[in-house]
């Protein structure tokens, strides 16, 4: 079996591949390939099948061609040159006067994909709803909706009115998703759905995905591709997992209680209003400047799967799982942190338009137009382990987000003219699993980095406001490092978020 994997700390998704033959020594025009692209430059994972088991030429050139396409490097307008990748290898096989064959790949970038299928392969989503067929195979067995009970069915599903390379003029099925953490979209040929439809329910339950090349050996090995008469070419792309919960930093269930106590306060009673009436007609919305209040009060459900089992919520309701807010014999009103010394919390924004967010919560820095060549970033909304008020907020930032993961960071550094040098020293001395937990913001008026390869150990290494701020002192917040050259400061930032 041939695999290639491309799973990488710090990669904003997974790609990889895998190709195993069958017993057949004739029934072997299979290929699998692939290409992992740094964002903002896409990765794409590609499978096909022969449609003449004698012809052995028209797969690889499939895969071939829409690997070196990627290998170019793309960056705009992915699905239309995965669709154009796809046209040029059927001009190469009519060219050649092969017989074609069925082809699917899907292409991602950050939190997006792209896919094309030509043929009989299919496409599969799996995620915490189970398994499900996101593409279906273009098969005369499935244009008349034959059941796999029936004895013709193996021979209908060979049945196509176009695939890739057909002398028919056609194209191939194209679309785009959003990629979520801890889902994967899977490409397989034919002769590998037919027997995944027959035990994906198994594989689901008993798939352990702790790295996706791993899980897709166990999905090859369940369905014994090596043991059937054809095999199978199998490809994955998935959203990484998200890490298990560190819990908050509350002593007892009191400090939940007054968490939850808090919210209330500033959901319904505002304290930070500019206005010292208490009518409801002149308050203000803590968050977000235009929204309601029932957009607030929703709780965020986290992931809940993990390797080693559920894993807690991630939300208000996540605080209280498992734990008793008071005690029979609770008698004393529990005090209220206070966090309006937090606020409003910093915040830098790479890429989009700046957001229509209250000025009172977030004060909000924009790098509209980030350099790719001099920075490192992958969409997504970063707040800091186990600080409240941040990972508080990017829950909220979320709702104006959906399709943006919460990811976690332990640091967030921000580098200003004062320390350039000291900085630029010490980061490129940190070991790659220090950084990937690391964001690194510069606002500087010279170079920290200048586009060196070290800046992609981090998981954010990108610019902020680098005139207005260049002046200020720098720092850090989150856990510090030996010899982080920055002095912990509460006015650097605390929450990133990148479109």
């Amino acid at each position: 079996m041939k695999r290639r994997i491309s799973d990488r700390p710090g990669a904003g998704c997974s790609v990889v591949w895998q190709l195993q033959n069958g017993r057949s020594r004739i029934q072997r025009g299979l290929a699998a390939d692939g290409f992992r692209g740094d964002f903002p430059y896409a990765g794409v994972t590609v499978v096909a099948e022969n449609k003449d088991p004698e012809e052995n030429s028209s797969a690889s050139i499939a895969v071939e061609t829409v690997r070196d396409v990627f290998a170019e490097g793309v960056a705009f307008g992915v699905e239309d040159v995965l669709r154009d990748a796809f046209q040029e290898a059927a001009e190469i096989i009519r060219e050649q006067k092969l017989s074609g064959c069925s082809a699917a790949a899907i292409a991602v970038c950050g939190t997006h994909i792209w896919y094309a299928m030509a043929g009989n392969c299919r496409i599969y989503r799996i995620d915490s709803d189970g398994v499900n067929c996101f593409v279906q195979d273009q098969s005369a067995a499935n244009e008349i909706n034959m059941s796999p009970d029936h004895t013709d069915y193996y021979k209908k599903i060979r049945e196509m009115k176009w695939w890739l390379g057909s002398p028919e003029q056609g194209k191939p099925i194209c679309g785009h998703a959003r990629i979520k953490q801890d889902t994967t979209y899977m490409i397989l040929t034919a002769g590998g759905w037919t027997q995944f439809e027959n035990s994906a329910n198994t594989i689901h339950r008993k798939g352990t995905r702790k790295t996706l090349d791993g899980w897709l050996g166990s999905v090859t090995r369940e369905m014994k591709l090596a043991y059937r008469r054809q095999g199978g070419a199998l490809g994955a792309v998935s959203g990484l997992k998200k890490k298990r919960m560190k819990s908050f930093p509350w002593r007892s269930s009191v400090y939940i209680a007054a968490f939850l106590g808090l919210m209330g306060f500033l959901v319904f009673a505002n304290p930070f209003s500019r206005s010292s009436e208490n009518s409801d007609s002149e308050r203000t919305d803590l968050f977000f400047s235009d929204s309601s209040l029932e957009d607030i009060v929703q709780p965020i459900a986290g992931d809940t799967t993990s390797d080693a089992g559920p894993q807690e919520e991630f939300g208000l309701l996540g605080l209280v799982s498992g734990s008793q807010l008071f005690r029979e014999d609770d008698t004393v009103e529990p005090a209220i942190i206070d966090i309006s010394a937090d606020l409003p919390l910093q915040m830098v924004q790479i890429g989009g338009s700046v957001p229509s967010l209250n000025p009172d919560t977030f004060s909000v820095n924009l790098n509209a137009e980030p350099d790719t060549l001099w920075e490192n970033f992958t969409p997504g909304i970063y707040a800091i382990r186990a600080d409240t008020a941040s990972l508080l907020l990017a829950q909220t930032i979320s709702l104006s987000y959906p399709g943006l993961e919460i990811r976690e960071l332990d640091r967030i550094i921000t580098v200003r003219e004062n320390g350039v040098v000291e900085s630029a020293r010490w980061l490129s001395s940190l070991s790659p699993d220090s950084a990937s937990s690391t964001g690194v913001i510069v606002e500087t008026r010279s170079s920290v980095a200048g586009g060196a390869d070290w800046i992609r150990n981090y998981a954010i290494f990108a610019n902020g406001d680098r005139g207005d701020r260049a002046g200020e002192a720098g720092g850090f917040m989150g856990d510090s490092l030996p010899g982080l050259p920055a002095l912990r400061n509460s006015h650097c930032y605390r929450l990133i978020v990148i479109i």
